[in-house]
């Protein structure tokens, strides 16, 4: 699973190629906006370190598993929100800035998230801690590579050739969604010796979990008075995880390649329910933006 090539070079590589489009659609003014209007910020930090890791715990404790895969949940839910929520918001017509703004502090706050969930879950599941530590740097790089420079180039590319940026946007909408599409069919294909048992032990929980996080944090986001576009990206961010980062720390800091299976399942299901909310978002959208709600 660690070992695979569409995980380590052919998702990091499409995702940068995609957040480079994604950027050819922002502008300054955009996190300018963000950084006047912060409530969407918060709510969305709210859902992703208050309402996610409940769900996490609950899920984990609701559904009968074992330990190492409980564990390996609440790892989902204690890492950063995945690049690939970026553009599933960008496919459901939501706020882009605020999903690029969400994702990189979220990745920031891994630091703290995931030491502080998983000793707790390891206590309360396994009857243990251990002392879990993150390549802070090794980290920054990485969000860095696939998310800050590849918006900043697409950025540059829309002030410096605005037309060309217009005429290139509907073949990004049209990659994100292919590429997505290819993906969870690659996953699957690579791991499909593993699949049928992964599925009986730990899909049910995770599947409940991807679409509780979705739906909740959209609720969340228009309970707290934010517009749909806002609501949609919080659901995204909420419910999209880094799970490659959580099957990375289960093998390389847990040395366990139990807890690594629940951040491989989630990271396929987690798709189908994004899929969906993108496909309504984008009549939602419309359909608000239309009666001017």
């Amino acid at each position: 699973m660690q070992d695979s090539l569409l995980i380590k070079f052919a998702l990091p590589l499409a995702i940068a190629i995609i957040m480079c489009g994604i950027g050819m659609t922002l502008s300054g003014g955009d996190f300018r906006r963000i950084a006047e209007r912060p409530k969407p910020v918060l709510v969305g930090i709210l859902g992703h370190y208050a309402l996610l890791p409940l769900l996490g715990f609950a899920v984990a404790w609701l559904f009968p598993m074992p330990a190492e895969f409980a564990i390996g949940l609440v790892l989902v839910a204690a890492c950063p929100s995945g690049t690939t929520s970026n553009a599933l918001t960008y496919l459901a017509r939501g706020n882009v800035a605020l999903a690029v703004t969400l994702t990189v502090i979220s990745a920031l706050v891994t630091f703290l998230s995931v030491p502080l969930l998983v000793n707790l879950a390891l206590q309360l599941f396994g009857g243990e801690t251990r002392d879990i530590r993150l390549p802070v740097g090794q980290t920054i790089v990485h969000l860095a590579a696939l998310v800050l420079v590849p918006v900043l180039l697409g950025m540059g590319v829309r002030r410096s050739a605005p037309s060309f940026a217009q005429r290139a946007e509907p073949w990004v909408s049209r990659f994100a969604l292919a590429f997505l599409l290819l993906l969870i069919v690659g996953i699957a294909i690579s791991e499909r010796a593993n699949l049928p048992t992964w599925f009986a032990q730990i899909g049910p929980a995770a599947m409940t979990l991807c679409c509780a996080a979705i739906g909740l944090g959209f609720l969340l986001g228009r309970i707290s008075g934010l517009a749909v576009r806002d609501a949609i990206t919080i659901g995204m961010e909420v419910g999209v995880q880094n799970s490659t980062l959580a099957i990375v720390i289960a093998l390389t800091l847990l040395h366990s390649s139990q807890i690594a299976v629940p951040g491989a399942m989630y990271g396929l299901l987690m798709y189908f329910p994004a899929l969906a909310m993108a496909a309504w978002g984008r009549r939602a959208v419309v359909r608000h933006e239309t009666s001017g709600q």
